[in-house]
């Protein structure tokens, strides 16, 4: 690992916040003797002390989460909401040691992750078939920089399913993922922790809080140092997030949100595809070359939040957003597929180096006003978005084997990780393969209501209206492009709710997905109109034991109706004459089953299919040229979940684990390469005391081999038999 960080000049200097930590302090109390009354006198009769052993204070339902601000402009009741929500909370988090945002989406239905497709990098997702790797918010706000985020200041993770354009302009095809970040309370605390596991794992992390009359103040920290199963992986990040709340009057709020992160890591797809399945070489195999790794993300995001209530019916919140994401790596793709056979199997290799920068100016206002109307009650939510992006994209081919080449053959199965030579690129100086610059604008105003016709039945409509601009620039002196698109984004549902344990609904929702909706055009799309989705879900969201269980269910068609595919007539131009449709239900169970037994389950079916399209690919086993129509989507799994359960034995101790499951799901779009299912246990024991908790996480208890992600040629390894053991404290 190299020293940049410490050579690094950091952005931004942040200051430590004092005081922290509380004293805590107990009374006892002694008792009075007791007096014999005598004949005449009235009998007073005084009862000796009696001592009480109470209970530890029973903790709140640790993995059920009753309300979401991600389905509405509002914090909403999650029973309100005519759509599909899931909320992984941070007690789930760290029962699961999910230090990572990617590890702690796990838990959510219909949710996989991707392998950064279209040159991505950073947390790639599908949602219920459809790629939301530019579909990640951060308090409501856009947050699309490409970097692998981490859980440390995070409250927790909401996930609104289905097209939900409405609320969140271009995209969210298949959803949307919002991070909910850590805020003062106005307490004053102190909690962090250490955590050391196999393969060299480092990690540290405190929150701390304190309040001074009207002014609190959090400070969330992580340095985490990490060794890897794969051979030369490490990863080193850290990060700072501190967060002030200001009152400024009884009716005007201010806060301010800022969040720091570094990491220096390594860019690694894992093993080759062989045959169209991983190759069967160990799991710690690395193709790439020693001492040529770099992989190094600055991220910089400051929110500064107005809010303002003008009376007991009416508020208003403004949001300003500036991030600034940059990321430079070197690539280790692999080029087409395997030739040879058996010992004597090559694959080529491509490896570019690149740089990304991007900046984001977002500027969101939100009205609720809550007042009846024709004396049903009435939320009517309207505001408006302005946002600019600047996104920089520069590449340079780094080796060329014979003078020409851009591909480097490796063997299969008996690779050497050789050095690298100077024909490796180490900056950007000389001849570049790209170097562009996209500049994108977005204007929106939306309105959404919720009508409660009865107190059974309630609606929820509304649309939003956008204008999404982009400019790109290419100083290769290529070709520039515009594309300007604006779109009308509907959504309408009607909730019915018999008694307060049931909830059924019923709701229909569209988005839609610009050429240039990753910051990126190309000459054979830049005039095309946006794709369009349509989402259609019927569900129930049902409460048990008093409301401390909940279970969901949602049946769902999201189709893409006209979606980008190749012209039959030049095979450079793209065309909206392509069709894709996911059909599936997902089912949901968190909450307690007894007092100290909680569970989360989650369980996702999905037939996700190209209904139609003129594109075609050479399959990499055939050889064959195959139509994409009639294909499955990539990356889907049928059937997929997690069924997690935590038990408490005693005050003390807590007992835990479950699995993380999936089926077989293609890796290309003719399918012919295929990731094979799994199904991965994990278990938790912790000891708990008032000041401190100590915490061992084993991870994959059978050791299955498995691969969390891949593409047409390549699949990424999972974690092997791995543990970790945590110590935290609390003051």
């Amino acid at each position: 690992m190299s020293n940049k960080n410490s050579s690094r000049k950091s952005k931004w200097r942040l200051g430590a916040l004092l005081p922290l930590g509380a004293a805590l302090s107990g009374m006892a109390m002694a008792a009075e003797p007791i007096e014999e009354p005598t004949a005449n006198e009235e009998q007073e009769i005084i009862l000796k002390d009696v001592k009480v052993k109470a209970n530890r204070e029973k903790q709140a339902n640790r993995f059920k989460a009753e309300t979401s601000s991600t389905g509405s402009k509002t914090e909403m009741a999650l029973r309100d909401i005519p759509q599909s929500v899931s909320v992984v909370k941070k007690e789930l988090i760290q029962s699961q040691n999910a230090f990572s945002l990617r590890d702690a989406l796990k838990n959510v239905s219909g949710l996989t992750i991707a392998a950064g497709e279209g040159g991505r990098t950073g947390d790639s997702i599908t949602l219920r078939g459809f790629a939301a790797s530019s579909d990640q918010y951060l308090d409501g706000v856009k947050d699309n920089g490409q970097y692998n985020r981490d859980t440390f200041f995070i409250e927790r993770a909401e996930v609104l399913k289905g097209a939900s354009s409405i609320l969140f302009g271009r995209g969210a095809t298949g959803g949307v993922i919002n991070q909910v970040a850590k805020k003062p309370t106005g307490k004053t605390g102190i909690t962090g922790g250490f955590t050391y596991g196999l393969y060299d794992f480092k990690r540290t992390s405190l929150d701390a809080e304190s309040a001074y009359k009207d002014l609190s103040a959090r400070l969330n920290f992580m340095y985490q140092d990490a060794g890897s199963f794969r051979d030369y992986n490490s990863t080193n990040r850290w990060g700072i997030a501190p967060s002030f709340a200001l009152k400024l009057t009884p009716d005007t709020d201010l806060s301010l949100n800022l969040l720091h992160q570094e990491e220096e890591g390594v860019f690694d797809y894992g093993v080759p595809m062989y045959k169209g399945r991983p190759a069967d070489v160990p799991i710690n195999t690395f193709y790439g070359f020693a001492d040529n790794r770099l992989m190094d993300t600055d991220v910089n995001v400051a929110t500064v939040a107005l809010t303002h209530r003008f009376n007991s019916d009416f508020s208003v919140k403004n949001s300003v957003r500036v991030g600034e994401y940059e990321r430079k790596y070197l690539t280790h793709l692999f080029s087409g597929a395997a030739t040879g056979s058996g010992l004597n199997a090559t694959i080529n290799r491509t490896q570019a180096l690149r740089l990304n920068t991007q900046e984001n100016v977002y500027n969101q206002t939100d009205f609720v006003f809550k007042k009846p109307l024709f004396g049903f009650n009435n939320t009517l939510m309207f505001g408006s978005e302005f946002g600019w992006e600047d996104y920089d994209f520069k590449s340079k081919n780094s080796f060329r084997a014979n003078g020409t080449s851009t591909t480097f053959p490796i063997s299969i199965f008996n690779p050497v990780s050789a050095r690298s030579t100077a024909r490796l690129a180490s900056d950007f100086s000389g001849t570049l393969a790209t170097d562009r610059l996209t500049h994108a604008q977005t204007y929106a105003g939306y309105v959404l209501d919720q009508f409660e016709i009865t107190p059974e039945w309630k609606l929820l409509a509304g649309t939003r209206y956008d204008v999404f601009e982009a400019q790109q620039e290419d100083r290769l002196g290529v070709a520039n492009f515009e594309s300007s698109v604006d779109q009308w984004s509907p959504r309408g549902g009607i909730v019915w709710q018999p008694t307060k344990a049931q909830s059924y609904y019923f709701s229909y929702g569209k988005s839609f997905n610009p050429s240039a909706e990753s910051l990126s055009l190309s000459a054979n799309n830049t005039n095309l109109p946006p794709e369009q989705n349509h989402n259609y879900e019927i569900g129930a969201k049902l409460d048990f034991f008093n409301n401390r269980l909940s279970a969901t269910a949602a049946l769902f068609r999201l189709e893409k109706t006209n979606a980008r595919t190749t012209s039959p007539l030049d095979p450079n131009l793209q065309i909206l004459s392509g069709e894709q449709r996911t059909d599936g239900f997902e089912l949901g169970l968190a909450g307690e089953i007894l007092p100290k037994w909680d569970v989360s389950v989650t369980y996702a079916y999905l037939d996700s299919e190209v209904t139609k399209s003129n594109t075609t690919a050479v399959g990499s086993v055939s050889g064959q040229t195959k139509s994409f129509q009639g294909m499955n989507s990539t990356n889907v799994p049928e059937h997929s979940g997690v069924a997690w359960t935590s038990y408490r034995l005693t005050d003390n101790w807590e007992i835990g684990g479950g699995v993380f499951y999936a089926t077989d799901r293609y890796a290309d779009s003719v399918n012919e390469a295929v990731l094979p299912g799994y199904a991965r246990l994990d278990a938790v024991v912790a000891y708990h005391q008032k000041h401190y908790d100590v915490q061992l996480n084993v991870f994959n208890l059978t050791d299955t081999v498995y691969y969390e992600s891949g593409q047409q040629n390549s699949a990424l390894p999972g974690t092997p038999v791995t543990g970790q053991l945590s110590v935290n404290f609390k003051y």
